[in-house]
């Protein structure tokens, strides 16, 4: 950086609040040139005693003013430079605390607004799915596999058992299977069930024992009696109507039902 200045002309000069070099000291002398003789400028530099105790130092190394006084100037600009950077740093250490704080703000409130946060992509969490046991609402998610599954078998079987109750009792001469099906699909319709309740007292009354019989009780025909003989079965042996082929092949094995059968075969 120079500190001589030679055969400088100055249009203006002015004073500034900040100077880019607050330890130089210039004298400034201008000469009478209207005779169009060469100006010579003479520069001479005056030091304060504090400058003189800053530039020492380097002088007592051997150096000369100008050497010292460039030296010193180099030193300067370093400081200034490494108290640039140190700012800088402390800027940008102040920024990084900001945005950590930032950070962990958001994903607290991800976090409780319900968020999942992962590596690459931030996901709303599923809501929670329970299953009831002993009257009681649990968390799947806290339950062991094996525990969840046999809870969800012991639910599906509850289920089960509670729709052929009701089935059994509204639709008690449908299939079983069948009545199920219905009930699932139209329990909430009452104009379905009402005509469904119908069909089903139709079915019932088919299956009621008929045909004439004669004056001391009897059935009027095998078949008749063969039909009484299985209901009696299904009765004592509280077998359910939707099984009705069932009792008939256990009443088909006896001597009477044979018997019934065939002459049923007859026309008698």
């Amino acid at each position: 950086m120079p500190n001589l200045l030679k055969q400088l002309e100055l249009e203006e000069l002015s004073l500034v609040d900040r100077p880019a070099n607050a330890q130089a000291m210039v004298s400034l002398y201008k000469r009478d040139n209207s005779n169009g003789e060469p100006m010579e400028h003479e520069v001479t530099e005056k030091m304060s005693d504090d400058l003189k105790a800053k530039l020492k130092p380097y002088m007592d190394k051997g150096m000369s003013e100008e050497e010292a006084m460039k030296m010193y100037n180099m030193d300067m600009k370093k400081a200034d430079d490494a108290t640039a950077e140190e700012l800088e740093i402390e800027t940008l250490k102040a920024a990084e605390v900001a945005l950590k704080e930032e950070n962990e703000r958001l994903r607290k409130s991800l976090i409780e607004n319900g968020y999942v946060i992962k590596a690459d992509v931030i996901e709303k969490k599923a809501e929670p799915e329970y299953v009831e046991y002993d009257g009681e609402q649990i968390n799947k998610a806290d339950i062991p596999a094996p525990i969840l599954k046999a809870l969800e078998e012991a639910e599906v079987a509850k289920a089960d058992a509670e729709l052929t109750k009701r089935a059994e009792e509204a639709l008690p001469n449908f299939n079983i299977d069948v009545a199920k099906t219905l009930i699932a699909k139209f329990d909430a319709d009452e104009t379905v069930m009402e005509a469904l309740k119908g069909a089903d007292a139709v079915f019932g009354e088919s299956m009621e024992e008929f045909g004439k019989s004669d004056a001391d009780g009897n059935f009027a025909t095998a078949q008749d009696k063969l039909d009484a003989l299985v209901k009696s079965y299904m009765d004592e042996n509280k077998i359910k109507k939707s099984q009705y082929a069932v009792a008939y092949a256990a009443v088909a094995k006896t001597d009477e039902g044979k018997a019934l059968i065939n002459k049923s075969y007859k026309g008698e």
